[in-house]
This record gives structure tokens, sequence and C-alpha cells, in this order.
């Protein structure tokens, strides 16, 4: 019996390591990827000068160097908060259709952010993260409220259900301001989640906040264990229910307003990178999460290079692409949670 357990665990971390070590190699891949991408035709002399002999005057260096680079960076932060956000949201609640996106998190981080656009233009990057901090908030209040009218109950599907409807509420009134208003481009093109726009400031005032909250998260991830077993198992094991959710939900909201506030609403990531780590690092949060920032980061470079392989030098945002991959598999995710509620009744 002893020996079996052995060879399980051994296993298991075996396949935990290769997982980790492959996503890693494809992450790093993707960067040298999402730099080579672009309309503008660059040299391998300007690749190798823009990382050690960079000249600003030279047209090639600059696009890799201040645009290229930064955009990638940006795309691999962007992807491990909101992937990490989402396990921790999932692991908390015992709710598999739990994320960003879908539990009104990002869809209310923009509509605020984008009403305190348009009301002060000049917003810095400090009062940005505030919005989208607050708008998350409201959001799943918002969200909270609608599911406990539910008939059927508090469920993990009735918080899902009333995820999506508050969340295309409030994508649609985002909508309807940027075309009342006339909003340029860049930022019609952020509020779909897209980052042509970014350069070295926003990865400079993103990156705090990426390490503070992904920091959070792998300190939490052995009391979200805990919490992942149920409200009584952690009681009788003596954990402070309220004190280790309010810490959960700060990261939780810092990793996805810090997100929100650079790239915009960027869909699905948050629902679907914590089940594919989950197939490779069991139910043990200290290994979900490092497989989450790795794969969510992984995620969204391949979504934004493939925004960049369209014909004619267009660019499509990145969260055009997780949303189209993520609605399926949210749709997957919700009738197999109600075939397992139908058959434990």
């Amino acid at each position: 019996m002893r020996t079996a357990i052995r060879d399980a665990h051994r296993e298991s971390s075996r396949r935990y390591r290769m997982a980790l070590v492959l996503g890693a190699s494809l992450a790093a891949a993707a960067v040298l990827l999402s730099v080579t991408l672009g309309p503008a035709e660059v040299s391998r002399r300007d690749y190798w000068a823009a990382l050690t002999q960079y000249d600003d005057a030279v047209d090639g260096q600059f696009v890799v160097r201040q645009m290229r680079f930064p955009r990638a960076i940006v795309a691999a932060m962007v992807g491990g908060s909101l992937a990490t956000a989402g396990a921790l949201m999932q692991g908390v609640t015992q709710n598999p259709l739990a994320s960003p996106s879908i539990m009104g998190l990002s869809s209310g981080g923009t509509l605020c952010l984008l009403v305190g656009i348009l009301m002060n233009p000049r917003l810095d990057y400090s009062q940005s993260v505030a919005l989208s901090f607050g708008g998350a908030l409201l959001g799943y209040v918002v969200v909270c409220a609608v599911a406990l009218l539910s008939r059927g109950g508090v469920t993990p599907t009735a918080f899902a259900l009333a995820g999506a409807v508050v969340s295309a509420v409030f994508a649609a009134i985002t909508h309807g301001l940027t075309i009342c208003f006339g909003l340029h481009d860049e930022l019609l093109y952020w509020t779909v989640g897209g980052i042509s726009h970014v350069t070295w400031p926003q990865v400079c005032f993103l990156a705090p906040l990426c390490v503070a909250g992904l920091g959070l998260a792998i300190v939490l991830a052995p009391t979200v264990n805990i919490l992942s077993l149920g409200k009584e198992v952690a009681a009788g094991l003596g954990q402070r229910m309220t004190r280790i959710r309010m810490a959960v939900a700060f990261a939780v909201l810092i990793l996805t307003a810090g997100a929100i506030a650079v790239s915009g609403p960027v869909g699905f990531v948050g629902l679907m990178v914590p089940h594919v780590s989950r197939k490779f690092a069991g139910v043990d949060y200290r290994r979900i999460l490092p497989l989450a920032i790795t794969f969510g980061a992984l995620l969204t470079m391949l979504a934004d290079c493939a925004g960049r392989l369209l014909p004619g030098g267009r660019d499509l945002p990145l969260g055009m692409f997780t949303s189209f991959i993520g609605a399926p598999f949210f749709v997957y995710l919700a009738r197999r949670r109600k075939v397992s509620t139908a058959v434990d009744g």
C-alpha cells in the first residue's frame, strides 16, 4: 500500500515538473515569436543590436526594443495575473466556473475605469488601478446580489449565470459609451482586450502589481489548499476564514485591476488555465499556481501573436482570441457541472 502511494506521488511529481519545464520553455519561445511578428521588417542584426548596442535612431532596433518587447512582457504578465486570480477564486469558492471575467470583475473594472477616463482623460496609472479595483469589487458585489435572487438557490452554476448576465450588461454599457462619446481607436481597442499600445511605462507600472499579487498568491497557496476542502474542514483546522478570504480577495483584485488597467478585459484566461493546470498538478495549489502563471502567460502571448498573423498588417486584440476559445470551454464546464449535479442528486 505504501509503495503504491509512493509510486503515485513520484509519478505526480514527475508529471508536474515536466509540465512546468515544458510550459516555461514554450513561454520563452512565445516571447521570441512575439518579438519577431509585426508589419515592420527588422533585420537579424537589429534584433541582436536592440539588446546589446541599442540605438533608437535605427528604426528596426526602435521597433524591437520600444514596441515588441514591452508588448510581449505585458501579455505574459496579464496572462499570469488573470490565470492566478482565477485559480484563487476557484479554490476559495469551490466553484469551477469562477474567474475574473465570469464573475463580473473584468467587466466591472473596465466600465468603472472607462467612466473615470471620460470624466478625467488625464488619469495617471495609480488612479487607473484604483478605479479598476473599485469597479471589479462592485462587479462582484452585483453578481452576488443577482445570484442570491436565483430560485434554485446560490449554486456555482447560479453564480456563473449571474456573472455572465452582469458581464454582458456592463460590456454593453462600455461599448455604448465608446460609441456615444466617439472615443478614439486606441481606447476602443483597449475595451476589447488589446495591448498594441503598450510601451515600457506600462511595463514598469504593471510589474510591481503583478509581482505583489503573485507573491501574495504563492504565500496563500497552502491556506487555499485547506479552504478548497470546505468551510467545515477549514474551520475545524483552526483557520480564520474571514481574514483569509479577505487576503485572497485582495490578491485577486490587485491582479485583476492591474491587468485591466493596462490591457482592458481579456476574457476566460482565468477560467481555462486553472483547469488545465489541475490536470498536471492535481489539487495542490502550491503546484497549481506556478503552472497557472506559466500557462496563463503562454496563452495570452500566443493569442497576441495570433492577432498579428492576419493579412494586410491588421492587428486584432488578444481578448478576441481568448474569448473565441474560452466561450465553448465555459459552455462545456457548465454542462458538465449540470450533469454532475443531476447525477449526485
